[in-house]
């Protein structure tokens, strides 16, 4: 799956991709289910972190977007 966002300054990208990202990190849908659950298994969560790829234009972007996802995680 490709998820390509583009928008202008300040209209949320940073927050809307560490948000997918958590949601991405944290969430599976079993195939033979139409719904999501929020609990992986520690295998799981290694092979969605291998699975994702978020590329900023900026550092400070960079920053924010890992900021975020730490201060969500760590809640």
């Amino acid at each position: 799956m490709l998820d390509l966002n583009r928008a202008s300054a300040g209209s949320g990208k940073t927050f809307q991709l560490a948000r997918y990202y958590i949601r991405c990190l944290i969430a599976v849908r079993p195939p033979e289910s139409a719904h999501y659950r929020l609990r992986r298994s520690d295998k799981e969560i290694v092979d969605g972190l291998r699975s994702i790829l978020a590329i900023t234009f900026t550092n400070k972007a960079t920053n924010e977007m890992q900021m975020r996802i730490v201060d969500k995680l760590d809640a």
